[in-house]
Parts: C-alpha cells; structure tokens; sequence
C-alpha cells in the first residue's frame, strides 16, 4: 500500500493496524517515496535459564579432565610476594 505524508498524519492509527496484519505501507512526498512503515519481526523467546545452566553442568562434568589449576587470588596473592 501506497500512502501520502497526509494520510498518515491522518490515518496513523488505522495504517498501523494494517501493518500489524502484515501489510507494508510506502510513505511518499510529492510523489517520491520517502518511509516505509512495515511490521517488527517477533523476537526470540528469551533462553530457559534452567536449561542453560543444566547443560552447562553437563558439559563441564564431561569435559573436565579432572585437573585444578591455581585461582586468580592465589596467582595474584604469589604475585604479591615477590
């Protein structure tokens, strides 16, 4: 759908709504198009936490070789000896 400048400050409210139900509405201005108006596409739900953090334990426990490497604090506390 084709609409002026006019017609949108007149009929935001109605072409809005027409969007919503997937229509396109090009804006023009003396007789060039200038805007589009066109639906946001819906955002991804956001990530199951619990899920997340499951599988990350997961990965951690089959990954790990077992090994423990010093801490930051005690590298920094060696650090601090020298």
């Amino acid at each position: 759908m084709t609409a002026t400048l006019e017609r949108i400050q007149s009929d935001l409210v109605k072409l809005v709504k027409l969007v919503q139900q997937g229509e396109e509405v090009v804006i023009t201005s003396q007789g060039r198009a200038v805007a589009k108006l066109s639906a946001v596409p819906p955002s991804a739900p956001p990530p199951n936490r619990q899920a997340w953090l499951a599988r990350l334990a997961e990965l951690r426990e089959r990954l790990s070789t077992g090994k423990a490497g010093s801490t930051l604090e005690q590298i920094l506390d060696e650090d601090r000896g020298d």
